[in-house]
Formats: structure tokens, C-alpha cells, sequence
């Protein structure tokens, strides 16, 4: 995504290729492989910075890292901070202030270009799984460059200073250059292949997995202009045409051999493309392919680089304005990523490119130019915000959830509720369901969590978690004196439960010791790294132990576990004299269902949802097991789903916090009294008469 010295033709529109199809993909999702464009980046830009390099070190006999960085930083910096202090400025007035100052820690990463780190370690986070990308989460790709950049440039002069030194020649000099450049990108490779496997998450982000393919890059512009014929260049060109639309078409985010091997695809592709065009000065040999080479193609990619940084921020942000989808979202997400793109090429980036940023005498800075400023005033804003953002998102998964409170509690002796005369407080969330003509003239106001909210909207469920590699984390919640001692044990989908089981407590009886986690779900043991691994056989140990009355749990339904595992541990928990009660998974949400329910403006009438059979596709294995135990399990999906749907908002209330199922504390609260009274049932029909 650099600028190059002399402009080839084809390079430009190999760059229209990649920020196309980099669009294309994220706002229509079409093709599934689109997000290859950026690989194809990695390659223009490794070729064309070492061209400039070895272009300096034979013309200097070294290399200016002043003139060097110089020219990077008035090249990607103006831009970037622009469109950084903007997505935050907009994330926070269509987020709100939780979801804004998640987006300003990113723009801090980002700024710094350190995004990718950021990003990767956030991809791992589990409280993350299910929730849209952060709008600068492309940024990502600048930090591998420019990680990059801080290290190969200063490798090159080591080895220049060395062969002055030594006496070498400038094609020793040269040789041994290249076999550096091969020998990293051949360990970068070899690392991809193994943390592909190992991490992917990691693998898609890190600089080491990456690296090769702008060394592939880099190792193209060492090689000498080769002799090839016109008919040559031309099978070349399009041969590594079709290779990058080959990529588009049958590469996808969910590839386990991505992005390696699978990214040599679209980076031998590009370099085959590249060497087509490759001409030493007195070959009239050249060729570039005329999809290539237009002015259409060549506009594209002399702008890409704004193209690559606003699009995504639009693509993310605009569905909160507009339905994903829709004809109105794809027009006004290309139209507005085309009108900044041109006005920032055109006021931005040429202008700072071209300006004279410092005043420079006798090799040291004497001072800045107004050139500066603007930059400057961006990147304070995005800093202060930054910091801003880390200090505001520290307590994110603890904060009280607005909204509904739990409105009746559970009292197994009160008659039942009369369906045509309910209060109007009732008809929140779940009780839309259950009275649905008391409820239907009932005007409820605004949607509850607010789309600004929701993310934050756990009602404190979280706040008493197993961490990975650490004992056993355990709270109690209930009376004291309380008759009956439960277990609530489970991942996260049991945590969400909690703001539905704490008003219950009182009128139950029940006192409970929650042991919750990532991979905390109730099986005897698990192949593979959970958080909940060193924790699990003390868990184990204490629900076993015959000390509990009832053993409660839940887990996500999206992954099955082994059914022999988990009917051992529900055997040894009942053979040691507790009652299990297995309360059944929610329904599963789409990634269009949340972004049509999060929308700003989104209401109940715009029935944002997800099919029946989609939404339970997946069987919930943790019930499944129990029924086939005869042990109880509760199912409260008729609060979920009717005639064959499952809506995302329910009786004003938003049910999910994210598509990973993690439903919203405020919809818990709903579910208080239904989840009550199932649980009273469930636990009378167990125990034996007269018990």
C-alpha cells in the first residue's frame, strides 16, 4: 500500500484488484475469499520498498532512514489519523460510551501500529466470540508493515556497512542481501504453517506468520529483468490473474489452512503478475495486462490506500443505520467510502506526501512546518481518547444492567397469573410471550438495552469467573440460612443466567455456590486448552462430593461435547446423592439477526430474528444427556420462539448481547419468575414423595 517510486501501470491496478475485492467482500460479503486483497498488498508493497531501498543503497552506498521513515510517515500518517479520530468520533456517537471507548483503545493500538497485537489477543478473548469486528480492525495490516519496515530497512544497512567494511562488491553485496531476505521468509513461512495450526487466530494476525509475504515481495525486486517474450509476460500476467481470482473464490475465513499454506495461492499469484511487467529501461517488452492498466483501474489504485482505510469503519458502522443487506446499505456504504477516499487522496494524502513536514540543517530537526499540524491535532485526539478508552473499559463486564427488573418472584403457592389481566410491567421481555394478547396494545416505550448498552449489558454475571491457569474461583449468593444447597456450574451461557436466578433465591430457599468459566461446562473431562482446565477437577471434586442438594446446569449449545463424558459426571453426581437439574441452551442467534436488532432505531416491527430450525439447529448435548438419564431438564425456549421464529427483540426487550447466544442481562430479568417456578417444578417432581 505504498506509494511507488515509478508508478507501474500494473502495479496500480493490481492494487484496484486487491481493494475491490477487500470491499467487495466486507460489505457484501461477496466474494467470501475477498479479504485475500490484503496478501496481495503485502506483496506490491515488500517489491516496491526494497526496489526503493536497493535503488538508494546503489545510488548512496547506503541507506537515509531519515529520508526513509520521513517519506513512510507523510505517506501513511495523514490519512490514517484522519480516518482514525473520525471512526472514533462517529463509534461513540452511534456506539455510545461503551462500545466508543473500545474503539479509541483500538485507534491507540492502531496509531502506533501496533493494531495487529491488539486485535489478535482480542480475537482469543472469549467475552469477544459473537461480537461484530471493531470498525478498525483493518488496521491491522498497516502494523505488519510497518512492523516490518522497522526492522528490514536497518537489516539492509547492517549488511551494506558490513560489505563496505569487507571490501565487497555491490553484486556480493547484493547476493548476500537476498539470501537474508530468503532465509527470513522461509522461517516466517515455516512459523505460519505451525501456528496456523496451533493459532489461528494469532497466525492470521502476527508479524512472524506474515512477514514471508512481503519477503516474497522484497525477493522480487532482486531479481534481474528477465529476457521474456511478449507471448511469455502475457501467460504470465493472466496466469497469476486467475490464481487471485481462484483465491477470491474458494479461500474462506473458516479455511483451517489459513493463512498458510493457502495464502501462497494469492502471493505467488501476485509475484507471477509482477514479473510479467518487471523490464529493465531498454526493453520495450513491457506489458500489463489492459484490466490492469486502464484508467479506471489505475485511478482505483492510485487511491486505494484511502479506500482500504475508510471502507471498513463504514461497512461497520453503517449497520447501525441501515439493515445489513439491504440495497440502502450497499449503496451508501460504496458512495460514502468512494466520496472520502477521493476527497482524502486528493486534500490529504497528495498534499502531506508533497509538503515539507520539518525544517531540517546539518542532519537535525530545527523545526516543524504547519504542515504538521493537522496530523498532530489527530493523533493527540486519537492518544487522548485512547487512554480515555483504556480507563473506561476496565469494569466493562461488571456493569449493572439497565432496564426491566425481575417482576414477580417465584412463590410455588400463589395462584397463577390471569392471562387477559396482566400489569403493563409484566409484558417486558418474556412476558410478551407468555400473555401475548394482554400484551400485544401495551406500549412498552423504548428498547431495552439500549443498542449503546448492550454490550455492556450483563448485569454483573461475569464478575465471578474461572480464569484460565488459575484454581477455582467460586461465589455464593442466597440466604444464609437458606434449606437447599445448589451448585450453578457451567461457561458463560450459565453466568448469563444468574441475573434470572438471584431475585428466585429468597423464594426457593436456595443457596448457591456458582463455579463458572470459559470451558467450565459439566463434563468429566475435555481434550483441548479450556480456561477451566485447572480448575475442573476441584469442581468436579465438590460436586461429587454429595454435599449439594441440586447441581443447576447450562451450557452453549453451538459445540457438542462428548456424551459419555458428560453422562459420567451427571451419573457420579447423582450416585452421590444430588439432584440434577439441566436447564436447556437458548436458541442460537445469526450474525444478521444482532446486527438488525442492534441498529439504531431497530424495532420489534422490523423482525429481526432467526428461523426456528436455524436458531436450533445445534442439539444441546449437556440436555440431551440428561434426558437420556431421566434426569429433569427445563426448557424455556416457548419463551423464545413462536411459529417457527425467534426474534431478537421480545416485548421491547433486546434478548441478545452478542451471536455467540449470550442473551442480555435485561431479557434474564424477564425470564425470572418462568425460570423460578421451572425450577421449583423440576426439583418437586425429583425429590420423592414426603422428602
Amino acid at each position: 500500500m505504498s506509494a511507488p517510486t515509478t508508478q507501474r501501470r500494473d502495479i496500480q491496478g493490481l492494487r484496484a484488484v486487491a481493494v475491490v475485492a477487500v470491499i467487495a467482500a466486507h460489505v457484501t460479503h461477496v466474494p467470501q475469499g475477498g479479504f485475500v486483497g490484503v496478501d496481495v498488498f503485502f506483496v506490491i508493497s515488500g517489491f516496491l520498498i526494497t526496489g526503493l531501498l536497493l535503488r538508494e543503497t546503489a545510488r548512496t552506498g547506503t541507506i537515509s532512514f531519515r529520508r526513509f521513515y520521513e517519506r513512510r510517515a507523510k505517506r501513511i500518517l495523514p490519512a490514517a489519523v484522519i480516518v482514525l479520530a473520525a471512526t472514533v468520533a462517529a463509534s461513540f456517537a452511534l456506539l455510545g460510551s461503551a462500545g466508543g471507548k473500545g474503539v479509541a483503545l483500538d485507534a491507540l493500538f492502531s496509531a502506533f501500529f501496533a493494531g495487529n497485537w491488539r486485535f489478535a489477543f482480542e480475537g482469543v478473548d472469549y467475552f469477544a466470540q459473537g461480537t461484530p469486528p471493531s470498525p478498525l480492525q483493518h488496521f491491522w495490516s498497516l502494523g505488519v508493515e510497518e512492523q516490518f519496515y522497522l526492522v528490514w530497512p536497518w537489516v539492509m544497512l547492517a549488511i551494506v556497512a558490513l560489505a563496505a567494511r569487507s571490501g565487497w562488491r555491490s553484486a556480493r553485496t547484493r547476493r548476500l542481501t537476498r539470501t537474508v531476505i530468503v532465509a527470513i521468509s522461509l522461517a516466517s513461512l515455516v512459523w505460519a504453517l505451525v501456528e496456523t495450526r496451533t493459532n489461528p487466530t494469532f497466525a492470521y494476525f502476527s508479524t512472524f506468520s506474515r512477514a514471508w509475504e512481503l519477503g516474497v515481495g522484497a525477493i522480487l525486486a532482486f531479481l534481474p529483468a528477465l529476457p521474456l517474450s511478449l507471448m511469455l509476460r502475457r501467460l504470465l500476467a493472466w496466469a497469476g490473474l486467475a490464481g487471485i481470482a481462484v483465491s477470491l473464490l474458494v479461500i474462506s475465513e473458516s479455511s483451517a489452512l489459513w493463512p498458510a499454506p493457502l495464502a501462497l495461492l494469492p502471493v505467488l499469484s501476485t509475484a507471477l503478475v509482477i514479473v510479467a511487467g518487471t523490464h529493465s529501461p531498454d526493453d520495450d517488452l513491457a506489458y500489463g495486462p489492459w484490466i490492469l492498466t486502464n484508467r479506471v483501474a489505475t485511478y482505483l489504485g492510485d487511491i486505494s490506500y484511502s479506500l482500504y482505510l475508510w471502507h471498513f469503519p463504514i461497512a461497520i458502522l453503517g449497520v447501525t443505520l441501515l439493515p445489513a443487506g439491504s440495497k440502502r446499505y450497499y449503496l451508501a456504504a460504496i458512495a460514502l467510502t468512494l466520496v472520502l477516499s477521493v476527497a482524502t487522496f486528493h486534500l490529504v494524502e497528495n498534499p502531506a506526501r508533497r509538503a515539507t513536514w520539518f525544517r531540517w540543517s546539518g542532519g537535525r530537526i530545527r523545526g516543524i512546518t504547519r504542515a504538521w499540524a493537522p496530523v498532530a491535532i489527530a493523533l493527540g485526539a486519537v492518544c487522548v481518547l485512547g487512554v480515555a478508552g483504556i480507563a473506561g473499559t476496565a469494569g466493562l463486564r461488571g456493569e449493572a444492567a439497565p432496564g426491566p427488573t425481575a417482576q414477580v418472584v417465584a412463590d410455588p403457592t400463589a395462584p397463577p397469573a390471569d392471562p387477559e389481566h396482566v400489569e403493563p410491567t409484566e409484558c417486558w421481555g418474556a412476558g410478551s410471550m407468555l400473555h401475548p394478547e394482554a400484551c400485544a396494545a401495551v406500549d412498552l416505550g423504548a428498547i431495552q438495552p439500549a443498542a449503546d448498552a448492550l454490550l455492556a449489558d450483563t448485569g454483573g454475571a461475569y464478575a465471578c469467573y474461572n480464569a484460565e491457569d488459575a484454581p477455582v474461583n467460586s461465589c455464593t449468593y442466597g440466604p444464609e440460612d437458606a434449606a437447599t444447597k445448589v451448585a450453578l456450574v457451567g461457561d458463560s451461557h450459565a453466568a448469563a443466567l444468574l441475573p434470572a436466578l438471584w431475585p428466585q433465591l429468597d423464594a426457593l430457599g436456595w443457596s448457591v455456590d456458582a463455579y463458572l468459566g470459559r470451558g467450565c461446562a459439566l463434563v468429566d473431562h475435555v481434550d483441548g486448552p479450556t480456561d477451566c482446565d485447572q480448575a475442573r477437577p476441584d469442581i468436579n471434586a465438590a460436586l461429587t462430593s454429595g454435599d449439594y442438594d441440586v447441581v443447576l446446569t447450562t451450557s452453549t449449545r453451538k459445540f457438542a461435547l462428548d456424551d459419555a463424558d458428560q453422562k459420567a459426571i451427571l451419573t457420579q453426581i447423582r450416585d452421590a446423592g444430588s439432584e440434577v437439574i439441566v436447564v436447556r441452551d437458548n436458541p442460537l442467534p445469526t450474525d444478521e439477526a444482532i446486527a438488525c436488532a442492534s441498529r439504531i432505531g431497530a424495532s420489534a416491527e422490523d423482525r429481526c430474528g432467526t428461523d426456528e430450525s436455524v436458531a436450533l439447529e445445534s442439539e444441546h448435548s449437556l440436555a440431551a444427556a440428561a434426558d437420556d438419564l431421566g434426569m429433569p431438564v427445563v426448557d424455556l425456549t416457548d419463551l423464545y420462539c413462536a411459529d417457527g421464529f425467534c426474534p431478537a427483540i421480545i416485548g421491547n426487550t433486546r434478548v441478545y448481547r452478542d451471536s455467540a447466544g449470550h442473551i442480555t442481562a435485561t431479557w434474564a430479568t424477564t425470564l425470572s419468575r418462568s425460570l423460578g417456578e421451572a425450577l421449583g417444578e423440576a426439583l418437586r417432581d425429583a425429590m420423592p414423595a414426603g422428602s
